[in-house]
């Protein structure tokens, strides 16, 4: 708990703050008033104790008066004795006309010379009070004038107290009052700086944590939903961005697979380009001499044998074919393209080429749908995949089209045994469920790559009723708009 109130309070975190821009300027106006108080109690402290002063002087001026007035320089020492007693008078003296003491008592002046104050009372008969120092020490002195029964000033007394007094009254009230103000800002800080803790700091902390280890690496953290509800607020936006840089961090490793695996394709495609031009014409020569050699010869034997080779070279012209399609260039050019019309050409290219039990139906034209592509690759890709179906069906294989969500749907449906292994393996190149030697492991390798082209989708799954289905897909873009061709 220490370590993170110091890094939350003395580290220049949210406690630090709070304390430097609260706490600390509570605790200034705190003082302010604890001054201002003072001040005003010392002022009213004073004033008292002054005004005990002027009381006890009022009190006794009247029988040192009569006393004086008698000449009775005895009573008014024994006045002055008792004034004395009191305890809070230092020094008491009492003066005539002419400014001569007649009596004192404790400590006191015996002399009003260069005593200004003394001489104002004498001429204007009114009381007056100052500080002075008086036997070395500061001390406070008030002078009350004597009258006689005329009402004729005849002397003066002068009561003093030790300012000192004033200040010791004072001390201990001031001494008590910071000391207060002193602890007060003690427990309020250690107050402030738990129930920062308790309330925000450590939730903050909570958060910090969480960042820290993201920033590690640790993209699995949650920042617990804990605290005010600003801070949950923040928490439920932390964990959402992590779980969407999560989502966009597994986006990025699934695109950098894809670049590497068309990287890996490019790659392989120029080098079967190469490949299979070298051997497309020595299989061209191959196959024309065994052609002569079968109209000049009439032996079954050679016939058969020759038939074989041809067989073979038809085999490997095919793949020839293939390999070249797989590494053509990205298709370009664009042109309406009616697509029932397609699908039978593409049908009619399959049969040409292969026999097959399989019965191969297509939907039934109905309103021309018109696309704008290169429909000379989709005719590829619609070829192999049928090729593919024709030779795996039982019985049958279905063509359906269908709009799905906002995109066109060519379904290719067979009731064969389905696919034996996952799609991403089945569309890389040279993967093929086929017997040995009767699979190029290309055909949907090709399939893949022209539906990327045309900016389509390719989709391997299972029929319902068993079997195989792939469907292509094409955006909406596709479609051709505002064309009216004659069948």
């Amino acid at each position: 708990m220490y370590y993170r109130i110091k890094n939350g309070v003395g580290g220049g975190g949210i406690g630090w703050r709070v304390v430097l821009y609260v706490v600390l300027p509570l605790w200034l106006i705190l003082a302010l008033g604890v001054g201002l108080t003072l001040h005003h109690v010392n002022l009213a402290q004073d004033e008292r104790l002054k005004e005990d002063i002027k009381l006890i002087a009022r009190a006794v001026s009247g029988p040192i008066g009569d006393a004086l007035a008698g000449g009775d320089i005895k009573g008014v020492e024994r006045t002055l004795s008792a004034v004395f007693s009191i305890g809070q008078v230092y020094g008491a003296s009492v003066f005539d006309a002419e400014g001569r003491v007649l009596a004192s008592s404790g400590i006191a002046d015996l002399s009003l010379r260069n005593r200004p104050a003394a001489t104002r009372v004498m001429r204007t008969g009114e009381q007056q009070e100052l500080y002075q120092r008086t036997a070395g020490r500061d001390v406070f002195s008030h002078f009350v004038p004597l009258t006689d029964a005329g009402g004729r000033i005849n002397g003066l007394i002068q009561i003093t107290r030790r300012a000192k007094d004033f200040e010791q009254s004072f001390a201990l009230l001031a001494r008590t009052a910071w000391l207060g103000w002193l602890i007060f800002g003690v427990l309020m800080m250690g107050v402030v700086i738990w129930g920062h803790y308790r309330g925000l700091g450590r939730h903050v902390n909570g958060l910090v944590a969480v960042m820290d280890r993201v920033k590690a690496g640790d993209w699995q953290q949650r920042a617990a939903l804990a605290g005010p509800q600003e801070l949950r607020r923040i928490a439920l936006g932390l964990n959402e961005m992590l779980g969407e840089i999560r989502n966009h961090r597994a986006q990025e490793r699934a695109l950098n697979r894809r670049l590497r695996h068309q990287q890996k394709m490019a790659a392989v495609g120029t080098v079967v380009g190469g490949i299979a031009h070298e051997l497309g014409a020595p299989l061209n020569v191959i196959d024309g001499r065994a052609r002569r050699l079968q109209k000049q010869t009439d032996e079954p034997e050679a016939q058969r044998q020759l038939g074989a080779i041809r067989g073979q070279v038809l085999r490997l012209s095919r793949i020839v074919r293939q390999l070249l399609d797989f590494s053509r260039p990205e298709s370009r050019e664009s042109e309406p393209v009616e697509l029932y019309r397609l699908l039978a050409q593409s049908a009619a290219a399959v049969r040409y080429e292969q026999w097959s039990v399989a019965g191969l139906s297509l939907p039934p034209s109905g309103k021309p749908v018109w696309l704008r592509l290169d429909g000379a690759r989709l005719e590829l890709a619609l070829v192999n995949v049928l090729r593919n179906a024709l030779q795996a069906a039982r019985s049958r294989v279905e063509v359906a089209v269908r709009e799905q969500e906002g995109r066109l749907a060519i379904e290719i449906s067979d009731d064969g045994p389905g696919f034996a292994l996952d799609p991403e393996q089945l569309v890389a190149p040279f993967v093929t469920t086929k017997p040995k030697g009767e699979g190029t492991g290309l055909g949907l390798a090709i399939v893949h790559n022209i539906m990327a082209e045309l900016d389509g989708g390719l989709t391997l799954t299972t029929a319902p009723g068993g079997g195989a289905r792939v469907i292509l897909t094409l955006a909406r873009s596709s479609h051709a708009q505002g064309i009216h061709t004659a069948d």
